[in-house]
């Protein structure tokens, strides 16, 4: 079968299950760095890191400033498609929940179109719908 390759990676401090049973000491974010990007690409079409990994959080949970890992994967020829969006306050950041409600939706539209501006290629949401909606809002993606 010919299927191209997505690489999935968690937090920055895990190490792939591989990894941990081969013996190999690096770490997501030995990964996530042009080194480790170069040779991901060597054998796979693209990544899909935790939205953490593109816009990491502050100590209070909102969105801190984008890390370079779009422009540095694209410079590899990567897709990047980080995961996962969610509508609800729980799993959003904090700057883009609203209410106390943690089941209720918040500003899932404000937080995707952060995400979307930093050049990601797709994401995964297991709100398709909003996610959707809000790519075409900004223009970006059909």
């Amino acid at each position: 079968m010919d299927a191209p390759g997505v690489v999935l990676l968690s937090g920055a401090s895990s190490r792939p299950w591989d990894f941990v049973e081969s013996g190999d000491p690096r770490t997501v974010a030995d990964l996530v760095t042009p080194e480790g990007l170069r040779w991901i690409a060597s054998y796979a079409k693209g990544i899909g890191p935790t939205l953490d990994l593109v816009i990491p959080k502050d100590a209070s949970g909102r969105l801190g400033t984008p890390t370079t890992l779009v422009r540095d994967a694209h410079a590899e020829g990567l897709v990047l498609h980080p995961y996962t969006h969610r509508n609800e306050n729980t799993f959003l950041p904090a700057d883009f929940r609203r209410g106390t409600d943690p089941t209720a939706y918040g500003d899932a539209f404000g937080a995707l179109k952060r995400y979307l501006e930093t050049g990601i290629d797709g994401i995964f949401s297991d709100n398709p719908d909003t996610a959707r909606l809000a790519a075409a809002d900004l223009g970006t993606r059909d």
